[in-house]
């Protein structure tokens, strides 16, 4: 072997020999700190743990949102949770100057909740689940609304002068129903919250019950009398000397929709001058969808009555015949519908604009009667037809929460309805039946609505 190879084999191994000592020297000190490491990190550990878990099944009931507990009787100080220490493994507690904390309902009042652990931001529940929280709720508003059904108005009777021009008329206004209140009852039901955070729920809707009515009489002078205006030809009460009419609608609708409703984003951890850390509501701008069935009847009757009228087969001069005219319109519709809503909410109060439309499926049956006593003017009909009507309806409304599952509301709301048969538009004096421009009339109701929700 040669002699000059043997040191150096020599060197390599003492090289080997030290390698291999210093391998232990290493592992010791990369366990010490990952030990350091995780002595340091429990109360971040702790914080992981108590987020609320989102893979959750939402078929389960939300968790009870919980505040501080209530001031200590006797002490003068609060008690509130601490973040969990390395030796206990649990939470302690840690008493607190009373004046430093608020009361719940102080802290929402204000949009925010405060709370220090450790100098480390309040482990709370964010005011996107906090607000419509529960299973069920019930929505109950009255509305107030003006019905609009005809641009001009309707002439039924009027009395000339010696100009051939009228000086009076009998006239139903197109626009003279007036306001009416309206009750209003939704009821929802919570199915599950998907991935994207929103709300699928299936809702009924009971709304109706409101008349609007409108009446008027017309009495000739003396030594006049009334001529019928729209009587295209026919026999009708013209000679009268005193005629008066009472025109009245009513609607009724019921709904079942299935809704999927956005929520508010998450909280805002802001740290104040003073150090605390405080958790604010986010504005948000929320979406939802709607799809349902829904169902929607508008009711009508017109009375029409005519006193003094001459009797044309002894004695025209004899002014006792009496003449009624009576008319009903029913409008049964009946079909899908969709619709969709944009909010701005904040945790102490939302504003929002809803609409919803569809094309519904209308059947429509009119009936009417005329005659006059002593054998003068006579005749009816009834109709039967079905059509096309479309229906919209439009609402802004704004919300203040009172509490998380209160609140109050109040809004501006639009209906419109088209393709609906008008009791008195029917009013022609013609003797038969005719399908000639049954449900050619259009409806708007305008108004506002005042009212509250609740869930629980």
């Amino acid at each position: 072997m040669n002699p000059l190879y043997e040191p150096r084999r020599k060197l390599r191994r003492n090289r080997r020999i030290v390698c291999w000592e210093a391998i232990p020297v290493k592992k010791i000190l990369f366990l010490l700190v990952v030990g350091a490491i995780g002595a340091s990190s429990p109360a971040t550990i702790a914080q992981e743990l108590l987020v609320p878990n989102l893979s959750q099944s939402f078929d389960d009931p939300l968790p009870e949102l919980e505040l501080a507990d209530p001031e200590a009787q006797g002490s003068g100080t609060r008690e509130t949770l601490e973040a969990p220490s390395a030796d206990d493994g649990g939470y302690s507690q840690k008493p607190l100057p009373s004046g430093d904390l608020q009361s719940s309902l102080q802290l929402f009042e204000r949009g925010e909740v405060e709370r220090v652990f450790d100098c480390e931001p309040a482990l709370l529940e964010s005011t996107g689940t906090w607000l419509r929280r529960g299973f069920w709720s019930a929505e109950l508003d009255v509305t107030f609304l003006d019905r609009i059904w005809r641009k001009d108005s309707l002439h039924l009777m009027g009395q000339s002068n010696s100009g051939n021009t009228l000086d009076s008329t009998l006239t139903v206004d197109g626009g003279a129903s007036g306001a009416e209140a309206s009750p209003r009852l939704k009821i929802s039901r919570f199915f599950f919250r998907d991935q994207m955070n929103r709300d699928h729920t299936a809702e009924m809707i009971v709304y109706g019950g409101g008349q609007w009515n409108q009446n008027a009489r017309l009495d000739a002078s003396t030594g006049s009398t009334l001529i019928t205006l729209v009587d295209n030809g026919f026999p009708s009460f013209g000679g009268a000397t005193t005629a008066q009419f009472n025109y009245d609608n009513r609607f009724n609708s019921f709904e079942l929709n299935y809704h999927v409703k956005a929520r508010m984003l998450r909280d805002r951890m802001v740290l104040e001058p003073s150090g605390h850390w405080v958790r604010r509501a986010q504005p948000s701008n929320t979406r939802s969808l709607l799809a349902g069935l829904r169902f929607i009847s508008f009711d009508e009757n017109f009375s029409w009555d005519a006193f003094g009228i001459p009797d044309s087969t002894t004695d025209p001069d004899n002014l006792t015949e009496a003449g009624n005219y009576r008319v009903t319109s029913d409008n049964n519709l009946i079909g899908p519908q969709g619709g969709f809503s944009w909010n701005h909410e904040r945790a102490r109060w939302s504003l929002g604009i809803l609409s919803k439309g569809g094309i519904f499926w209308n059947h429509t049956d009119v009936g009417s009667s005329f005659g006059v006593t002593g054998g003068g003017a006579a005749g009816g009909s009834s109709t039967q037809v079905d059509n096309l009507s479309f229906i919209t309806e439009a609402a802004l409304t704004g919300k203040w929460h009172l509490r998380p599952n209160f609140s109050l509301r109040a809004g501006l709301e639009i209906l419109y309805v088209s393709s609906v048969a008008h009791a008195v538009e029917q009013v022609n004096f013609v003797p038969f039946s005719t399908a000639q421009n049954i449900a050619s009339g259009d409806s708007t109701y305008m108004g506002g609505s005042i009212g509250f929700e609740g869930y629980w």
